[in-house]
């Protein structure tokens, strides 16, 4: 009789399910100094997110060869996008979403404590974060598995839905940029810190 199984399903496999939608964080660091994450929440979010790592390929032709070879592929470009669907919205996430500035209200325009988000005429280096990371959960791991996007940059803009019983929520995507070093290297600036099994 045949070994071979008929389901991919092993006494690890429960170890392995990435569980629930996870928390936004940017600029997260790792401090060696005291062996934990350092970063900034983005806030709450509702209806999960979303992580994308797709590459492009094209195809070496060669005449007289009618299938493909292996090692004809030939990678041209990697992109890294991240759909957030933010819930808690800030002053600061809607500036994030349009790429604006922020600044206080004047006594002429607002009252007292008022913030004005508004947008700018061109693309400044803080509109870049230096990272932007979700951060889930592992299932057989106490600790979590971390997706990390250097030089995030919001292409989405700013929509929102305002309705009776119900909450706005900001779809925010965010796409990795290269840094030089990633040009040099031709290497796309995306990481996936995949943590230990439970001990």
């Amino acid at each position: 009789m045949s070994s071979l199984k008929k389901s991919g399903y092993t006494s690890a496999t429960p170890q392995n399910y990435l569980i629930d939608a996870g928390a936004i964080y940017k600029n997260l660091v790792y401090n060696e100094g005291n062996g934990d994450w350092d970063g900034e929440l983005l806030g709450a979010t509702a209806g999960g997110n979303k992580v994308t790592i797709t590459n492009e390929y094209r195809v070496v032709e060669v005449d007289g060869v009618f299938t493909i070879p292996v090692g004809n592929d030939i990678l041209t470009k990697s992109t890294g996008v991240m759909e957030i669907n933010v819930k808690e919205i800030t002053a600061e996430a809607i500036r994030m979403s349009i790429n604006g500035a922020i600044r206080d209200a004047e006594t002429s325009e607002a009252p007292d404590g008022y913030k004005i988000v508004e947008g700018k005429s061109r693309v400044e280096s803080s509109d870049y974060l230096n990272n932007l990371a979700l951060v889930g959960t592992r299932a057989g791991s106490d600790e979590p598995i971390i997706i990390i996007f250097d030089h995030a940059f919001c292409t989405s803009g700013f929509e929102a839905e305002f309705q009776d019983d119900s909450e706005a929520v900001i779809k925010m995507v965010l796409e990795t940029r290269a840094g030089e070093e990633e040009v040099t290297n031709r290497k796309l600036p995306a990481k996936v810190y995949y943590p230990p099994n439970r001990a």
